[in-house]
């Protein structure tokens, strides 16, 4: 596997606070509720990188294939923080969509939950948003046990980056890219957005995914969309039998599937 590259200077907040000095160890989840606890009472989605509009073509481009009988297509975005990722998914997708937004930090569902509050109505009536705690690296607890491979999309923007810039990160990161093709269907695409170049970050994919061909596309000018395709051919819409249905908090909920105590999800 090649060499992971430093972040390049200069190029977003991310790698500012990579070197741990201004935010702490980027693997830990003490360090992320610190962080949005500081951004307590915020009125405004924060986003690494870039926000959902920078890419809004491009994902919406990857929720075009039909659904049979108006299945939804189901969408995870893991360590979304308090981004506007999933919301813009939900509120422009054209065909039905559940979108389910995972944080292993209590602190930043939270602080999403609130922005949510006033989350505009879906495109489409039948879409759902709904959020969870869960570590992207074991995203093991649902209703009915381990969480199996229903999502059609998997969206990763900037969690793997921060895992790869910490002493225990490949080792971590592996781990994340495995859970996220584990809960993919079979066709379904893991979409990771990054500032790392391809020449690093491909052949980790490629190692540490084992297998799928991975794409890369540049966006907002200093950044990567690298796709990620799980082996198997089933539509992406697909239903699966025997997944249960959404039991997650939907904006305007109270209580619920976030309740604030644990790392249960299910989508």
């Amino acid at each position: 596997m090649a060499a992971l590259r430093p972040p390049r200077a200069g190029l977003g907040l991310l790698r500012g606070l990579c070197s741990g000095a201004a935010l702490g160890p980027m693997d830990r989840r003490e360090t992320w509720d610190r962080f949005y606890a500081r951004r307590d009472g915020a009125t405004t989605h924060f986003d690494w990188f870039f926000s959902y509009e920078a890419v809004s073509g491009l994902l919406l481009r990857a929720l075009e294939t039909p659904s049979p009988a108006l299945a939804p297509i189901r969408v995870l975005d893991v360590g979304c923080g308090t981004s506007d990722l999933g919301l813009g998914l939900y509120r422009d997708c054209p065909c039905p969509v559940h979108v389910c937004c995972v944080d292993r930090s209590p602190v930043a569902i939270g602080a999403l939950r609130q922005l949510l509050r006033a989350a505009p109505p879906p495109q489409h009536p039948l879409s759902q948003l709904r959020l969870g705690i869960a570590d992207g690296t074991a995203l093991g607890a649902t209703r009915g046990g381990r969480a199996g491979s229903i999502f059609h999309l998997v969206l990763d923007k900037g969690t793997c980056d921060a895992l790869l810039r910490c002493p225990r990160g490949p080792g971590r990161a592996e781990r994340l890219l495995g859970e996220c093709l584990r809960v993919l269907r079979p066709g379904g695409c893991l979409l990771q957005f990054s500032d790392e170049d391809p020449d690093a970050r491909i052949p980790f994919l490629e190692w540490a995914g084992g297998a799928g061909s991975v794409t890369v596309q540049e966006v907002g000018g200093h950044y990567y969309a690298y796709a990620l395709r799980k082996p198997g051919s089933e539509g992406p819409a697909a239903e699966a039998p025997g997944v249960q249905g959404p039991c997650l908090e939907q904006p305007g909920d109270e209580g619920g599937g976030t309740g604030l105590a644990g790392p249960r999800w299910s989508c």
